[in-house]
């Protein structure tokens, strides 16, 4: 078992999906739900980012592979996500969003938390939890893994990720608290800001790889 590389895997995959820092945006998009609908939010969102993470970690350059995508276009895919999803935020249009779900009314807890997130997966869990930058570590550190031992090491790792990502989501109510209902508005206003940024420098990021790999082979074929 290669204890470093998992070491290794475990401080980058944390600073990358950064469970604190998308907090106010989950925060955001469950604001006006129930204890028990955000509880039963926070298990789909840990959910999916344990299935995702361990599916690109064993089979991610297959994945791509089959479908013919390169990191950067899904750089560039989740760059637009993002983008569409801050420029969304500064309007305060999600606030309205998730107010008017919660208030439809639904007969249990569970049965609105799969509601409300079958239509904030994406962006909330892809590509905020689960994103370019998380896909492409899996992927990069999976190839890595010499043998079975440091492979379920990594799932190891993502596991553990997941649960601190539930915990720390558990505490949004907190937040919300805190908050207020004004300081709520303005932070998801200036997280929307922060958010399309993200989403800019993730598309300008996945430009740039694609157009290296586009002048590369031209340059190889003026030497010959």
């Amino acid at each position: 078992m290669d204890r470093t590389l998992i070491l290794n895997f475990g401080i980058a995959i944390l600073a990358i999906v950064n469970p604190i820092g998308n907090l106010p945006v989950f925060v955001s998009y469950t604001t006006g739900e129930r204890r028990g609908v955000q509880r039963w939010l926070a298990l789909f969102v840990a959910l999916t980012i344990l299935v995702f993470l361990v599916l690109f970690l064993i089979a991610g350059t297959a994945i791509l592979k089959f479908f013919g995508i390169t990191l950067a276009a899904f750089k560039i895919a989740g760059g637009i996500l993002l983008l569409l999803t801050g420029l969304t935020m500064v309007k305060g249009e999600q606030t309205k969003k998730t107010q008017a779900m919660a208030a439809e009314g639904h007969t249990s807890d569970l049965q609105e938390a799969e509601l409300v997130f079958r239509k904030i997966l994406i962006p909330l869990g892809i590509p905020m939890f689960v994103g370019p930058g998380s896909i492409s570590t899996v992927i990069i550190y999976g190839n890595q893994a010499k043998n079975d031992q440091t492979l379920l090491g990594l799932v190891g790792v993502i596991f553990l990720l997941a649960l601190l990502v539930f915990l720390v989501l558990l505490s949004s109510n907190r937040i919300q608290k805190v908050l207020g209902g004004v300081g709520l508005d303005v932070a998801t206003r200036l997280l929307g800001l922060i958010l399309s940024a993200i989403g800019v420098q993730l598309i300008l990021s996945g430009l740039g790889d694609a157009t290296i790999n586009l002048i590369k082979p031209s340059i190889i074929y003026k030497q010959n």
